[in-house]
């Protein structure tokens, strides 16, 4: 027996309605997802910009030359640059982590649309295969009932009188429900 109640099926409309909205909100993830991308490209842009400026500054300088010029420069000018750059690190620090949070939700959610679409085919194969018993069921009720409706509907006199027959009783004493040619 499945874990899952037999649910009524959905409609194709409903299918297709449902298929929508999936591919809707799929879409969105992935709009959502390339804003992401590209606000984590920029921020590796400017990772990179700033680890080859800082390469490029190593290696045309001679520490002992410059040393005490680098050292004031860095305490009249740089102290704020250097507190700028340790922010946007901070900050690119912070947005890539947004970005793998967005990203595995994202990836959540579709596994879930995945997971329910899966889901709900498996109910429609079921209730295909079950159709059959339906239909069969169907025509047995339909025999039954052109068997036995006529005896009730002519075992009482006001169901009589719909059908266009006249209630009489015969010799016998019997009630019955009759029919007569005119």
């Amino acid at each position: 027996m499945p874990d899952q109640p037999d649910l009524p099926a959905l409609s194709d409309d409903d299918l297709r309605e449902t298929l929508d909205l999936m591919a809707t909100a799929v879409a969105s993830m992935s709009d959502r997802i390339d804003d992401l991308t590209a606000v984590a490209d920029k921020q590796i842009k400017i990772a990179t910009e700033a680890r080859i400026a800082a390469f490029a500054a190593r290696d045309q300088t001679n520490p002992k030359k410059y040393g005490d010029l680098l050292g004031q420069t860095l305490d009249s000018h740089l102290g704020a640059t250097a507190d700028a750059m340790t922010d946007i690190v901070r900050r690119l620090g912070v947005q890539t982590d947004k970005t793998i949070g967005a990203l595995a939700k994202s990836e959540d959610d579709r596994s879930t649309a995945y997971r329910a679409v899966f889901e709900r085919e498996q109910k429609a194969d079921r209730l295909k295969s079950r159709l059959p018993w339906f239909g069969l069921g169907a025509l047995f009720v339909a025999l039954v009932l052109t068997v036995t409706l006529p005896r009730f509907l002519a075992s009482n006199a006001s169901t009589c009188a719909v059908l266009g027959a006249s209630w009489t009783t015969t010799t016998t004493g019997v009630d019955a429900c009759v029919f007569y040619r005119r």
